[in-house]
């Protein structure tokens, strides 16, 4: 199987199976009834001031990723976070340029690191899945999968006709789902073959005209549970996978607040890179990027901006309804400070952020300058127990602490 991969998968750049359009909202066929879609109208002048209490569980949990080697620049470089089992896998971009993995109490365990020119080796990688108890790199320069077991022994690897972004397994089908960045590719964004590497299909054709942006879509595929989502930067439709076939599912209306695409592609086309840049964070209306996103079989999580201010938007799939945030909201869970939205994936239902050592300590000291000895003493060994035992231990350490909240059901 794996001799014949290059040719199985230069085979999908030019066999037709299945397409499915990407559309905006406008586009939905007259066949899709309002049932099947879950609008989510986003109204900014709704937006207050949260609680994290009205959506995550009182229990906070800390994991203080400890490793001292030379090449440890987790806080700068933290890329995307992966549980597997009791293992947690770190993509490092910008430092080490590895994927590195830890146990569930944070201890360093092993990495896996082939950066070089040549065979076995790669001069950048952006992605990582993993399979049967394997490691795939994905996002590889040159471009070609690379496979690794949880020791960071090389095990074999495939070079490949264009550039693989991402990618997921989906147990039940028994397919691998990969998706490339619209400049990679000439003909469709993701394409699916099963375990053997046969039986192409192919979604979301590249369209003339369409904007796409210049963002990582390292996070435009979702897999949640048996779910599979994927979105698009800028654009109003999220689909899932029914059926072996990506169908549209939430739809955001903006309303009066969006922004209009034909803008940004005039932009693209007319600015610089750095004035273009300065558009999109400072002026333009609302949009939707797929980088700070979660989303399951009962809920959704989305962060938006507006020209120089940021939202979190969290829908409430079971009964419909939506909640736009303003950027700050309260910790009343530990009272640990940190007060934005959590957004990082850590799991099916679990959610956080992640904050050096050292700076979880000097946020633990001014609770203690706040409170005074007596309260902070009551504190600590009440609410904020965790968070006080996490952040003395990591005090003087660059490495991050995981801060993991749990999704209310």
């Amino acid at each position: 199987m794996v001799n014949s991969l290059v040719l199985r998968m230069k085979l999908l750049a030019v066999s037709i199976l299945l397409s499915i359009l990407l559309f905006s909202c406008s586009e939905i066929g007259e066949n899709l009834s309002q049932d099947d879609l879950e609008v989510i109208s986003i109204d900014l002048s709704n937006a207050y001031d949260g609680k994290l209490s009205e959506f995550f569980e009182p229990e906070v949990d800390y994991i203080w990723l400890k490793d001292d080697s030379e090449e440890a620049q987790l806080g700068a470089g933290l890329n995307k976070i992966e549980f597997y089992g009791d293992k947690i896998l770190i993509l490092d971009v910008f430092g080490c340029k590895c994927v590195k993995i830890f146990d569930k109490k944070g201890n360093y365990l092993s990495q896996i690191r082939a950066y070089g020119d040549g065979p076995e080796k790669y001069l950048d990688l952006d992605n990582f899945m993993v399979h049967d108890n394997q490691i795939l790199l994905l996002g590889v320069y040159p471009s070609k999968f690379m496979w690794f077991d949880f020791d960071g022994n090389f095990l074999k690897e495939e070079k490949l006709p264009f550039g693989v972004k991402g990618g997921v397994f989906m147990e039940k089908l028994n397919r691998f789902y990969f998706f490339s960045e619209s400049f990679q590719v000439d003909d469709y964004l993701v394409r699916s073959v099963n375990s053997e590497f046969q039986d192409t299909t192919y979604f979301f054709p590249i369209v003339e005209g369409r904007y796409y942006g210049n963002y990582s879509e390292r996070y435009n595929l979702i897999k949640n549970g048996e779910g599979l989502y994927y979105t698009m930067p800028f654009q109003d439709t999220i689909f899932q996978l029914q059926n072996e076939e990506f169908v549209p599912r939430l739809v955001f209306d903006y309303g009066s607040y969006a922004q209009d695409l034909e803008e940004l592609k005039r932009n693209s086309e007319e600015l610089n890179g750095l004035e273009e840049m300065e558009f999109i964070n400072k002026r333009a209306k609302l949009y939707f990027v797929p980088y700070f996103w979660n989303v399951g079989e009962d809920f959704l999580f989305a962060r938006f901006s507006y020209e120089e201010k940021n939202y979190s938007v969290f829908y409430d799939r079971n009964n419909r309804e939506t909640a736009v945030l303003n950027f700050n909201i309260e910790n009343d869970l530990d009272e640990s400070g940190n007060n934005y939205f959590p957004y990082l994936r850590f799991g099916e239902r679990k959610m956080g952020k992640r904050i050096p050592g050292v700076s979880l300590f000097e946020s633990l000291m001014k609770k203690k300058e706040e409170f005074g000895e007596e309260a902070f003493e009551s504190y600590i060994n009440g609410k904020g127990k965790k968070f006080a035992e996490v952040a003395t231990a990591a005090k003087d350490s660059e490495n991050p602490v995981l801060i993991i909240y749990t999704l209310k059901k």
